[in-house]
């Protein structure tokens, strides 16, 4: 829908999924019909699901499956025709792919209420084999809820950016591209549509997905992209967790401020629409079965009955199926901002702020989100032992110590840090792309 469209977008969420062709991006987009439709049976509003792929053809494959499950999910035709899917493809590791979608979609859409930040590649090349199965048969829990025998090389760069100005390039990691800084590059481009949000849900919504097994101690400041570290996976999504959980903060504000800026003349495009700043929030999706690890079908389904043994042993977060594993960005991204506030009140109550929430499961099979303790952060910031009864009774990871004060102003110095660098890197990299189409004659 353009963004001159005669359609009131008040009565219209639209959400961008990155990610979507499979696994854990294409659940989300299925998990979000489902809810959208569960939660809203009595009113006229409508969802459009943009959903980004990296090929025509995996859109379009990707656009039947949706659409195919839309129609099994509706009760009625009048319910499916409240939902659109637009595809979109985008390479996250080619920053031109990166700017033409942005360019594409501040063109063709009034606003954005949420966006997912779900692609990414794992980097593995395989797993350390007897570390791996003395784990599983010594210590299955903890074993394969934070994993430490994956195998990743280091050093893995982009290829070139640019051609003109390939000699002036800094160099770029392949797994810090994919799963961090091109998503941060798409969401500062769309700021403009971010600001529109408003009705019916509240100001707009970056939405990291990272992961369980990320902490602050496998960041490297010194290292952001993770160049030089054997789990850049890893140390990716340690960084999405700093950024996103420090991204309220005073300390953050002027990088923050300059990362949620939009151009002038884009954002007073529809000045009927509100203008608000967007919020930043963090998830995971447990430990579910994807393919982003390597392994054949066998060793694929026996890790399958892994997870389901530690589910079984008391984990909290073996979702095992990517559908579950969708609960906590989906909730993020749907729920009324009142709804996300009271969340999280309990945590700035007592001084916190921000929390990572995760997909979590019952033995039985009961799914929902649920605050997610972190080294450096504890349970939404709070200094001391838990406040909130479900993160107290919760199962902890083994060496979980309660957050103090030093820690907690060690994370914050961390995330202020993070967010300087990202953003003098992003303003590095929109003066070299500048010049780069300048020389091509593209133009906006």
């Amino acid at each position: 829908m353009a963004a001159s469209g005669v359609k009131d977008v008040e009565d219209e969420v639209f959400v961008l999924v990155t990610g979507a062709n499979s696994g854990l991006g294409y659940s989300i987009c299925c998990r979000l019909v489902d809810e959208f439709l569960t939660s809203r049976q009595n009113d006229t509003r409508s969802l459009t699901v943009v959903f980004t792929t990296r090929s025509t053809r995996k859109g379009n494959d990707t656009l039947q499956c949706l659409q195919s499950h839309l129609r099994t999910s509706a009760r009625e035709p009048s319910a499916a025709a409240r939902v659109t899917f637009v595809p979109e493809n985008v390479d996250l590791c080619n920053l031109l792919s990166v700017r033409a979608l942005s360019r594409r979609l501040n063109k063709n859409f009034a606003k954005l209420d949420a966006i997912v930040l779900n692609a990414g590649i794992g980097g593995w090349t395989g797993l350390n084999w007897p570390v791996a199965i003395w784990g599983v048969l010594t210590d299955l829990v903890h074993s394969v809820s934070w994993p430490t025998y994956k195998i990743a090389p280091a050093g893995l760069v982009t290829d070139n950016q640019t051609t003109s100005l390939a000699d002036k390039e800094p160099r770029l990691g392949t797994i810090f591209c994919a799963n961090v800084f091109g998503h941060y590059m798409l969401a500062h481009n769309v700021m403009p549509l971010l600001h529109r949000s408003g009705s019916p849900n509240g100001p707009g919504r970056v939405i990291w997905v990272s992961s369980l097994e990320a902490t602050a101690k496998q960041l490297d400041i010194n290292d952001l992209q993770g160049l030089r570290t054997l789990g850049p996976y890893e140390s990716s999504k340690a960084l999405t967790d700093v950024l996103s959980l420090t991204s309220n903060l005073p300390s953050t504000t002027p990088w923050v401020k300059s990362f949620y800026s939009t151009d002038s003349d884009t954002s007073d495009a529809n000045p009927t629409t509100t203008s608000s700043p967007p919020n930043t929030y963090v998830s995971h999706p447990g430990i579910c079965g994807t393919g982003i690890l390597p392994l054949s079908p066998p060793l694929f389904y026996a890790m399958l009955v892994a997870f389901w043994l530690a589910r079984l042993l008391g984990s909290p977060w073996h979702t095992m199926s990517t559908y579950m594993g969708a609960c906590a960005p989906v909730w993020l991204a749907l729920s009324t901002q009142s709804v996300l506030d009271a969340a999280e009140t309990p945590y700035q109550r007592q001084g916190g702020g921000r929390a990572k929430w995760g997909s979590s499961t019952t033995i039985s099979g009961v799914n929902k989100p649920a605050s997610t303790e972190l080294e450096g952060w504890g349970y939404g910031g709070i200094i001391g032992p838990a406040v909130v009864d479900e993160d107290r009774y919760r199962r902890r990871k083994r060496g979980m110590v309660d957050l103090t004060r030093e820690k907690k102003e060690q994370f914050e110095d961390l995330g202020r840090e993070c967010w300087r660098r990202m953003e003098e890197l992003r303003k590095q990299w929109d003066e070299l792309l500048d010049m780069e189409e300048a020389s091509a004659g593209v133009k906006e």
